[in-house]
């Protein structure tokens, strides 16, 4: 691929503009398109081309990146890019989860469309820094060819490999256990401040001892000790995360019983107005369940 080569993008939201911002600062030619029509006019403001739709990309691109949140979206978007007259390589950026992956690469074969499944994994912050992390899975050549737009948006890049879904259970696998240790250290928290400890030093001893962790270090310590809950992905999202790993485990006989537990955790949370709450507010609803009352 070279670097006047334009890339195709649907869905620039709260993670896909960012990307997009990346891509031209790289040095790329972006065709983008969202339904959101602010979304789209702040990446156009950027630099990008605008499209009136996802078919539109994928007549105008070779290479087409999608990072859409829903499943029935990701759908529409991928036959909508199928019947494209230019796309060559079609890059799921999206948690879609291994099974759907597999299925959408059967409607790309047909096309004489590469797929790869490539998710990221990082926070908001990343996709704007472009040191998110990207799992590809697919066609060695294909994934050679947009080795550069990943190398745009993300820090670390792996390719997993021609694994249908490889790429798609890797992101599941990895947000499984942040999901986890998400509630995990929620509940450990609020179980001290029941005591009496402090939050912010008990972040502090987890982090020289054991119980470390992403969330310990990163942002769930950050939404505690600020109490500003309004960081990471949105718990809806979070749902629909364990969700689809859960399904994946159930689908290869494997347990999940604290996948099951954060799933029903983040579930309640949900139907008691976390919907459109972002993930570290998970903590709020230990806390209520505990009756801790946060300043």
């Amino acid at each position: 691929m070279t670097m006047k080569m334009k890339v195709g993008f649907v869905g620039v939201g709260d993670m896909g503009g960012p990307m997009v911002l990346n891509l031209l600062k790289a040095g790329f030619e972006v065709i983008a398109h969202d339904r959101n029509a602010d979304c789209q006019a702040a990446v156009v403001d950027a630099g990008a081309e605008a499209a009136s739709s996802a078919r539109e990309v994928a007549d105008r691109a070779e290479l087409v990146m999608v990072c859409l949140d829903k499943e029935e979206a990701m759908r529409e978007v991928a036959k909508a890019c199928a019947k494209g007259n230019a796309v060559k390589i079609y890059a799921d950026l999206s948690t879609s989860g291994p099974t759907m992956a597999k299925a959408l690469r059967e409607q790309f074969a047909s096309a004489q469309t590469a797929m790869l499944d490539a998710p990221v994994s990082g926070y908001i912050s990343q996709a704007v820094d472009g040191t998110l992390t990207v799992m590809v899975s697919g066609h060695k050549q294909a994934f050679e060819r947009a080795e550069p737009a990943f190398n745009a948006i993300g820090k670390h890049v792996f390719w997993l490999g021609d694994l249908p879904g490889g790429g798609q259970m890797m992101k599941v696998a990895n947000n499984y256990v942040n999901n986890v240790q998400t509630l995990g250290t929620s509940e450990a928290i609020v179980m001290g401040m029941q005591f009496g400890l402090k939050p912010e030093d008990m972040f502090k001893v987890m982090n020289v001892s054991t119980g470390r962790n992403s969330q310990t270090e990163g942002q769930l310590r950050d939404a505690v000790t600020k109490r500003d809950f309004c960081l990471g992905a949105k718990i809806s999202i979070s749902l629909k995360d364990m969700t689809v790993a859960t399904k994946e485990a159930q689908r290869l006989e494997v347990p999940a019983t604290t996948g099951e537990a954060a799933r029903a955790a983040l579930q309640g949370a949900v139907e008691t107005g976390g919907n459109k709450q972002r993930s570290s507010a998970v903590f709020k609803y230990v806390a209520a369940r505990a009756g801790v009352k946060l300043e």
